[in-house]
């Protein structure tokens, strides 16, 4: 399938009523890709691994080929098969008289929704009584035209983009009133979520839109969105992008969230790792400074920190890996820690930088409630665990430099970043209750690191070594 078709599942049995559907949007659609399904077992097929613009689908079908079993319950159950592996895709029913038992409770799951960004409501589910088909052309217009809109939308990307993620770039895009759109991946995080950098253009190639777009499952992005409203609501404006839209239609199983950025640049957080860290971690400190002061103390257990950072069931799966006899002791000790809200994620490509190197911070998804050192001590160490972390190869710290992690010596003499490494320090110190907090985190962070492929184990035993002698210092 390419990403400017519309692509078209037809579920229906009769060969003639098959091409009677592609001769009508054919009439009425450039580029229609047909994918013909006589029989249930082959449409739930198609369904589950394809992706679809459009699905028209009859009632009363067989099970399979050459099946004498027709009936409008087949129709009925694969309704209820696209609604739950394509719940953003419209949906024609193709009914007869024997499927009038089931359109009440099909109608009740019909709504109205701007499906591509065109700004008119759709309904996901569609009406055509087969012996009425000339009332179709009437019926799909309104979708092919919407549709055939946002395949219009050109999308320049460094990288290969999903079909879905691609309809939703596109829907954004059409629905600012862009007709291209520039898109860099920017989340490349452990974690897999993805985050786009899209720039909009206008028809004249004048830009409209600086955007971040987070994409994911429907489940994924509700819960970014409600963290956004629950939580980064509370901090001043200007330290995050302005959510603009929810999508949650067009893509199959894909949602997205898009926020605009008033101003965007190339630079990121560890842009400024070997120079300029001083001022920009007193600036990331600013924009989470309502969320500091709103923090109040508490006593909680190291154990129920690293599970904030990695469950029991995958710790023990790579319990192996850690070479320290002290964990689960040292998991049972109590911490004072100041506890607030906190990012959760603050790695280095989630702070992004305008040409002044005002940052603002981006994707919610981990945004919780916690210690509050978490943020600082997660952009520090960030540099050597993310994929794109500038010390995530470097021969620095060795074992016994390791060892210092968490003091001012930990960043001389031969500390190749010594301003960053002592502004996160000294942003760790600031807001956290102790060292034990301090020690505690990380602890948290660094182990969590060992459940994804291709981490450095070593250097992650060593950084341990230097958490557990700053929690015995104290």
């Amino acid at each position: 399938m390419e990403l400017n078709e519309l692509n078209i599942l037809i579920i229906e049995d009769e060969p003639d009523f098959v091409e009677e559907i592609k001769r009508r949007v054919s009439s009425l659609c450039r580029e229609p890709v047909f994918t013909v399904a006589g029989y249930a077992e082959v449409a739930a097929e198609f369904l589950k691994n394809d992706f679809f613009d459009l699905i028209f689908l009859d009632l009363k079908l067989p099970t399979a080929n050459q099946s004498m079993d027709s009936d409008p319950q087949h129709g009925r159950d694969l309704l209820d098969l696209a609604r739950a592996v394509a719940p953003g895709t419209p949906v024609f029913m193709l009914t007869g008289s024997s499927a009038e038992q089931f359109l009440p409770e099909m109608m009740a799951l019909n709504h109205q929704i701007d499906v591509w960004g065109q700004g008119k409501t759709l309904s996901l589910i569609g009406f055509q009584p087969k012996h009425r088909v000339n009332n179709l052309d009437a019926l799909i217009h309104p979708y092919i035209v919407a549709c055939d809109a946002v395949c219009d939308v050109e999308i320049n990307s460094s990288t290969e983009l999903d079909l879905r993620v691609a309809r939703l770039v596109r829907i954004f895009t059409a629905s600012v009133g862009g007709v291209f759109c520039d898109v860099r991946r920017i989340g490349g995080g452990l974690s897999g979520a993805l985050v786009l950098k899209l720039l909009v253009r206008d028809g004249s190639g004048v830009k409209i839109h600086d955007s971040i777009a987070k994409i994911g499952s429907p489940d994924h992005i509700q819960d970014e969105v409600d963290r956004h409203d629950k939580y980064i609501l509370r901090l001043e404006p200007s330290a995050t992008p302005r959510k603009v839209a929810v999508l949650n239609h067009g893509a199959k199983d894909t949602s997205g969230v898009f926020y605009s950025l008033a101003s965007a640049s190339e630079f990121t957080g560890f842009s400024i790792v070997e120079k300029g860290a001083g001022e920009v971690i007193k600036a990331v400190m600013g924009c989470v400074q309502r969320w500091t002061d709103a923090a109040t103390q508490k006593r909680v257990s190291i154990q129920s920190i690293r599970r904030s950072f990695i469950s029991d069931e995958a710790f023990g799966e790579i319990r192996h890996l850690i070479l320290h006899d002290w964990v689960e002791r040292f998991e049972q000790n109590p911490v004072l820690v100041k506890w607030g809200c906190v990012h959760g994620d603050l790695h280095g490509m989630n702070v992004l930088l305008s040409d002044a190197l005002v940052p603002i911070l981006i994707d919610y998804g981990d945004v919780e409630e916690g210690p509050l050192c978490r943020d600082p001590i997660t952009f520090e160490l960030s540099t050597f665990f993310h994929p794109d972390g500038p010390f995530k190869n470097s021969e620095w710290p060795n074992e016994n430099e390791a060892l210092l992690w968490g003091n001012a010596e930990f960043a001389a003499p031969n500390c190749p970043a010594e301003e960053f490494f002592n502004g996160c320090r000294e942003w760790s110190e600031t807001v956290a209750a102790g060292k034990r907090e301090r020690a505690a985190v990380a602890y948290g962070y660094l182990v969590r690191q060992l459940k994804y492929s291709g981490c450095n184990a070593l250097r992650v035993n060593q950084l341990l070594a230097g958490v557990k002698r700053l929690y015995d210092s104290a």
